[in-house]
């Protein structure tokens, strides 16, 4: 019997080697690594040139948290810069993805095998991705990323919205996603002002919806951004702001890539996070729909207006990387 417990605690070790467990406090392994803390920090507030190379060699010594976060950049346009932008695809490839193919392979899949964390996204990013797959990612604390998953899966009419509302994890602010799919949602439980409303028939009045825009966890980014650059009128700068992403739920899907790897707070008031939010709304319409966009802007509000702009010449103004 020495023999046979000697046996299984070998096997149990041995598991939890091979799945790279995190350390103490961590939720993906590699996150608490001073290089990765550090990379983060300048990702954040610095230029990406320094930052996603070094977030590339983590990735290649197998920090699972690096992995990560390199697969959300490559997978969401706004948030990679000028610099990522123009590389020469064979440089990008290099840099953003592991070996694999000829385009190479999201660093995701890596990360998965050592994080069950990290899998959701592996999980989110499939076509046939369940609906109940936000409730996964609400209950892991990626809220942003949970309202993702159901905007996704009500946009591929996947089915089971309606059954999965009632779940006290189900996040409050897509409740509305369930109403096509037969569930009763009660616009009146909402705050006056809430977007939601208008997905369910009912009405918002300007005032309430500036009360919301003040207040609500999902505005967090626009407001971030307002106050950072534009505080002499917070107020008009969210509304214009939020107005020219072109969507709720597109509002909805913003801000920090993973929760576990960055705080929303944090991601909201960094230099990323406010230019992500431009990147966005500049990506919400092609280039003769900006000229359009610039224009309304400038009538609702000036100093957002100069933001757009101000990301729109950043972009253009970057010269091309040339390879060695």
């Amino acid at each position: 019997m020495a023999c046979f417990r000697h046996i299984w605690l070998g096997l149990i070790l041995f598991v939890a080697g091979g799945l790279g467990a995190a350390a103490a406090g961590e939720t993906v392994p590699g996150q608490s690594d001073p290089a990765f803390v550090d990379s983060v920090a300048a990702w954040l507030d610095g230029p990406e040139e320094d930052a996603l190379p070094a977030l590339a060699e983590l990735a290649r010594a197998d920090n699972a948290a690096a992995q990560l976060l390199l697969a959300l950049i490559d997978k969401t346009p706004a948030l990679q810069g000028p610099w990522l932008a123009r590389l020469p695809r064979s440089e990008r490839v290099a840099l953003m993805r592991a070996d694999g193919g000829l385009s190479g392979a999201s660093w995701v899949h890596a990360a998965a095998g050592q994080s069950a964390h990290a899998a959701l996204w592996q999980r989110l990013w499939r076509a046939d991705a369940p609906a109940s797959l936000g409730l996964d990612f609400a209950r892991a604390g990626e809220v942003r990323a949970a309202r993702e998953a159901f905007i996704y899966a009500a946009l591929r009419e996947a089915g089971g919205l309606g059954e999965l509302v009632s779940d006290p994890d189900f996040p409050a602010a897509v409740r509305f996603l369930a109403h096509p799919d037969g569930a009763e949602v009660d616009a009146g439980a909402l705050h006056p002002g809430d977007p939601q409303r208008r997905a369910l028939g009912a009405g918002i009045e300007a005032a309430h919806l500036g009360d919301w825009l003040a207040t609500a966890p999902e505005a967090l980014p626009a407001r971030a951004l307002c106050e950072a650059r534009c505080s002499d009128d917070v107020a008009a700068c969210t509304l214009a702001a939020t107005g020219a992403l072109g969507s709720h739920p597109a509002l909805l899907m913003l801000g920090s890539p993973s929760e576990a790897l960055i705080d929303p707070e944090r991601f909201a008031r960094s230099a990323r996070g406010q230019t992500s939010f431009l990147r966005r709304a500049i990506l919400s319409t092609d280039a003769r729909g900006r000229q359009h966009l610039i224009k309304r802007l400038q009538v609702e509000d000036a100093c957002f207006a100069e933001q757009v702009v101000s990301e729109i010449e950043r972009f253009r103004a970057q010269p091309v990387p040339r390879s060695e």
